[in-house]
């Protein structure tokens, strides 16, 4: 489902926000610290805090629906994936190496853009016994970065 180009362009430095939506259709969001590409990058994990998506933890539990947004801040390149098997796993140790890779690539993101990096790693700090992983498969992707081809479907 993700070319080449788009599976290395959201394990970079990009805004990472997963979302869903519960029976009453009302939806809920957290930040993600970080993606990995699984299974040839035919599924995605996001490792999250559970403490602040705990809306959004029992949103996915109901209906495993998911709306993932990538947003690289310097150019708004944006692209958001879409799952309906999203299911919730513990949080593997081996991955910290991955979430610490992308606060370090975030940072050097958005410090030309203003930003101190105090804020934004107070933003993004975490507790290891806090994390958890959201897994999908990608059933559909767009590009969302503003113009004209915003909300067109790739692939």
């Amino acid at each position: 489902m993700l070319d080449r180009d788009n599976a290395a362009f959201i394990q970079t430095g990009v805004s990472i926000s997963l979302a869903a939506c519960g029976p009453d259709r009302l939806p809920s969001m957290s930040r993600g610290l970080g993606c990995r590409l699984e299974d040839g990058g035919r599924q995605v994990s996001v490792f999250l805090r559970r403490s602040q998506s705990l809306e959004l933890i029992g949103n996915i539990l109901c209906n495993g629906r998911v709306a993932n947004v990538f947003s690289l801040p310097s150019s708004n390149r944006t692209l958001q994936l879409k799952g309906t098997d999203a299911r919730i796993t513990p949080f593997v140790p081996d991955d910290l190496s991955v979430i610490e890779r992308h606060v370090a690539d975030f940072i050097v993101e958005v410090l030309p853009l203003g930003m101190c990096e105090a804020v934004v790693r107070a933003i993004l700090a975490y507790r290891p016994d806090d994390l958890v992983t959201v897994t999908y498969s990608p059933s559909a992707v767009f590009s969302q970065t503003p113009g004209p081809k915003a909300g067109e479907r790739l692939g």
